[in-house]
């Protein structure tokens, strides 16, 4: 598996799956997100993600430690840049741990963390033919979230 975290089209999941479990490991939590076909009441055809590629890659490395810090755990982050379309999995995170409970709170903890700390912009494409960027929230550093 590529050591980037940051990867051009949609995700695999199956790959950020295939890595073994520690042995000391009995919780596996996985969160994918996936482009919808709608959103607010919108058509939606499909997703460009733009993103500081430097900086959100810095970013997710930085996730990733901080989890395992936080909750005991291996944790893996990875999101898409580029073109989407609907079903596509564009963000994974897969969390291992000793227990499910440390699971959850790092996959949660990791996933809200992802969006208000990695400089990733949503560009969302319509049926009409129209496309917005979506609005975001302030980037902080991830020790701040």
């Amino acid at each position: 598996m590529s050591t980037s975290r940051l990867r051009k089209g949609a995700l695999n999941i199956a790959e950020w799956l295939a890595q073994p479990m520690p042995p000391d490991c009995g919780g596996l939590a996985v969160f994918a997100g996936t482009v919808r076909d709608v959103h607010e009441g919108r058509a939606v055809t499909g997703i460009n993600y733009h993103a500081h590629a430097a900086l959100a890659e810095r970013r997710l490395a930085e996730i990733e430690a901080e989890a395992a810090q936080r909750f005991g755990a291996q944790v893996s982050v990875a999101h898409a840049v580029g073109e989407l379309k609907v079903g596509d999995a564009s963000v994974v995170i897969v969390v291992r741990s000793g227990h499910r409970a440390e699971a959850f709170a790092a996959c949660r903890w990791a996933i809200d963390t992802l969006k208000q700390t990695v400089p990733i912009w949503k560009e969302e494409r319509y049926a009409d033919g129209a496309a917005r960027f979506l609005e975001g929230t302030p980037i902080k550093t991830v020790k701040e979230s």
